[in-house]
């Protein structure tokens, strides 16, 4: 049970310390447009992303290779 606390807190401070750090260069992007692309949904219907402008958008783009 201790052991399993240890690992445990040691991935959070590990988490903790490493999204305290500003990613370099992503201040050379802050305030620019983001170019238009779309993607198709899994039901096939097309997205654009200029439809989602003013919102909140997380993109997790993955790959199994």
């Amino acid at each position: 049970m201790l052991t399993t606390f240890a690992i445990a807190a040691l991935i959070f401070a590990h988490a903790a310390f490493a999204t305290a750090q500003p990613m370099k260069g992503l201040e050379a992007l802050k305030g620019k447009t983001v170019p238009d692309f779309q993607l198709q949904s899994i039901d096939g219907k097309v997205q654009k992303f200029s439809q989602f402008r003013g919102k909140v958008v997380l993109l997790n783009f993955w790959s199994p290779y």
